[in-house]
């Protein structure tokens, strides 16, 4: 028996493993035609499928391949399209004892910074890509010398061995499979070290946790370079032998019903996503949709990823009841990038578990619960943790273990930790090696907050100022930095960025302290909109409020650091020195379908002048038709709206993924019509 803890797993090749490349090697012989991953292209259709022999032998073709240029544990950065490709990349660094890096493409007059620094800090020594994007690359980037000076394998060159060499070696489980890079900071990227244990671990705990088999069925819309979906659904399909069925992220943005479609389709018995994704369904899906939906095959719903709220995990059942979905289904997990993936879950089927604390005191991290009737914030039980998992509950400051009355920060050890940041020893010691006051270590600190009651872990909130929306990270002092690099009225370390919730979703807000000369006979509006501007081509951020204050009120340490919380609040009260103030109003739902107009290219230029004034809020003199569209503040749901309400106006359909190529009004007005016309798709 290769681990201890999968003495129970009743699969006598997961017992015998020690690794995905050993699993799926011994699978491809044991169940060659076994369908281990399907794609649906359009979010609908099935495009391409895996069986096992079939990603065993282009595993090992693209491994032979990269060994003929590279080392045992180089990294090789993968950058591809949502596909199965990716997967059969990833598996083929496994194979070859490579490390992978799961990045994604550089899009067209966007900034690499995130993707330099990520080769930077890895020290990659190879990029593979699809043919498409390498050409791209050459294309767009020619200029980029990081990107250059790397060797490159393109996809479809090194996957067609129809005879590959049998796997060398197999790998231990202490060596480094991938580095999951996390979401936010480009500035110092940390690059987690998950380890071929950590894999099979985590895959073990999800297969308890949610009551897995080799019957389940995954339908997941996920992106594979994100932890959930990599290792919540592909991971999961090739440890167990069950099926995953993927369709692209924008499928499932520009019509969420595409998702529960085909759950029906397939029959799936689990998919999930981050708390909006619930939300997103139950707010663009029309009840007369759902007429016929059958999603009572789903045994899990799982979320996390971001806060769960007790509205969503309500809500969406009631909203799909006549498609079968029950309160039962809903199925809140806990856990990040450090811990492989996760940390705590409940027990499958059942009920979802709450607990109401008095908010005041929850502000203070005091722990006092009320009852229903009274006024208070519902958190939701993410369940427990699982095998050889341990959590404790730490005072942040003394390091002392608290009692179930108390809020601390949530720390974690066991072998679904990660081995620590690439090439980061003291982040690694500082994070992934504490002790507490008793000696008992090492621990990872999570940097969140919450208690553990009745067993369960609940999550409260934050130690640091991480930014989470959509169930991606942003790092605040990013989004200042930027902001206030971008025009000479912006102080220097002198702004806040954090969020709100509006409607119980997570929303941006930026607090900037103006330059004293800046202060009257300035346009205020327009910088604000150069603000937006700023942080929508940098992170492709959408930001809900923007408060300008007067120089030296924002609130600092006695050491002189930015005070998030203490601005937030503020902001929230009112108490800010306020010099201008934006904030985007909501839209009303318009219920009249509009009548289809005539297309021409002035005609689609005023039509997205309008849009863009309407619902960006930027004045029409701020409104440059040479500029690239999503300059002004337009992230990837902006432009699924953008793309069904011009489609709609205009009578012939646009795809989402052109608006994100960052055309100008004048290209797509041009473009539009070279569509309509049918001499573009």
């Amino acid at each position: 028996m290769a681990y201890s803890y999968l003495a129970d797993n009743p699969d006598p090749i997961i017992r015998e493993s020690e690794s995905l490349v050993e699993i799926i090697s011994k699978r491809a012989l044991a169940q060659p035609n076994h369908v281990v991953y399907k794609y649906l292209g359009d979010g609908v259709n099935e495009t391409e499928q895996f069986t096992f022999s079939e990603i065993d032998r282009v595993a090992r073709s693209i491994a032979q391949a990269l060994a003929k240029k590279l080392t045992a544990g180089d990294r090789v950065v993968l950058l591809f399209p949502q596909g199965l490709q990716y997967i059969a990349a990833l598996y083929g660094c496994f194979y070859g004892g490579f490390v992978a890096i799961p990045a994604y493409p550089p899009r067209r007059n966007r900034k690499t910074d995130r993707l330099n620094a990520i080769i930077e800090d890895s020290g990659a020594a190879a990029c593979i890509a699809t043919r498409e994007v390498f050409t791209a690359v050459e294309r767009n980037f020619s200029d980029n010398k990081l990107l250059s000076d790397m060797d490159w394998f393109v996809y479809e060159d090194v996957c067609t061995n129809e005879n590959p060499n049998p796997v060398s070696r197999l790998p231990k489980p202490d060596e480094v499979a991938f580095l999951q890079y996390t979401s936010g900071s480009t500035g110092n990227p940390k690059g987690v070290m998950i380890t071929h244990e950590n894999i099979i671990y985590n895959s073990e705990f999800i297969r308890q946790s949610f009551g897995f088999s080799s019957d389940t069925v995954g339908m997941n819309w996920l992106p594979i370079f994100h932890d959930m979906g990599l290792i919540g659904g592909i991971f999961q399909a090739a440890f167990l032998g069950l099926i995953n069925i993927g369709m692209p992220p924008v499928a499932f943005l520009k019509n969420p019903l595409n998702w529960l479609k085909a759950i029906d389709k397939y029959k799936a018995t689990t998919g999930g996503g981050p708390n909006f994704s619930y939300d997103y369904c139950v707010q663009k899906i029309k009840p007369a949709e759902v007429e016929g939906l059958d999603l009572s095959t789903i045994k899990n719903f799982y979320c996390g990823g971001e806060p769960v709220r007790r509205k969503t995990f309500e809500m969406f059942p009631k909203a799909f009841a006549n498609a079968g979905v029950r309160t039962n289904q809903m199925f809140a997990v806990y856990g990040m990038a450090e811990t492989t993936l996760i940390v705590s879950g409940g027990m499958p089927g059942s009920e979802p578990k709450y607990v109401r604390v008095n908010q005041e005191a929850l502000s203070k991290n005091k722990l006092v619960f009320v009852s229903k009737e009274d006024k208070g914030i519902d958190l939701v039980s993410n369940g427990h943790v699982w095998m050889e998992t341990k959590v404790a509950i730490v005072n942040p400051d003394t390091f002392a273990e608290t009692d179930e009355s108390n809020i601390g920060e949530v720390w974690i050890k066991g072998p679904t930790v990660a081995k620590g940041y690439w090439n980061k020893p003291e982040e690694t010691k500082r994070t992934f090696g504490a002790f507490t006051k008793s000696g008992s270590g090492p621990w990872l600190r999570s940097g969140d907050l919450g208690f553990i009651f009745e067993g369960d872990l609940y999550i409260t909130g934050r130690l640091k100022d991480l930014i989470i929306i959509r169930g991606v990270n942003y790092y605040p002092n990013d989004i200042e930095y930027s902001v206030q690099q971008s025009h000479e009225a912006f102080k220097d370390n002198a702004g806040a960025a954090f969020s709100i919730q509006v409607d119980g979703v997570e929303k941006l807000v930026l607090v900037q302290e103006l330059e004293r000369n800046f202060l009257r006979n300035t346009d205020h509006d327009a910088l604000m909109a150069h603000i937006r501007k700023v942080i929508a081509d940098e992170h492709e951020l959408e930001v809900h409020a923007i408060a300008l204050i007067r120089t030296g009120s924002i609130p600092l340490t006695s050491s002189g650091k930015i005070q998030r919380r203490q601005t937030r609040y503020e902001y929230l009260t009112g108490k800010l020195n306020v010099t201008a103030l934006w904030q985007k109003e909501k839209q009303e739902t318009v219920l009249n379908k509009p009548s289809i107009t005539e297309p021409t290219e002035e005609n689609i230029k005023s039509w997205l002048v309008e849009w863009v004034m309407k619902n960006q809020h930027f004045k029409r003199e701020e409104i440059d038709l040479d500029t690239p569209i999503t300059s002004y503040g337009i992230d990837s749901l902006a432009a699924v709206t953008l793309e069904q309400e011009i489609s709609t106006q205009f009578g012939f359909q646009w795809h989402v993924s052109y608006f994100m190529l960052n055309p100008t009004i004048n290209k797509l007005a041009e473009d539009g019509m070279k569509i309509f016309r049918g001499e573009m798709e």
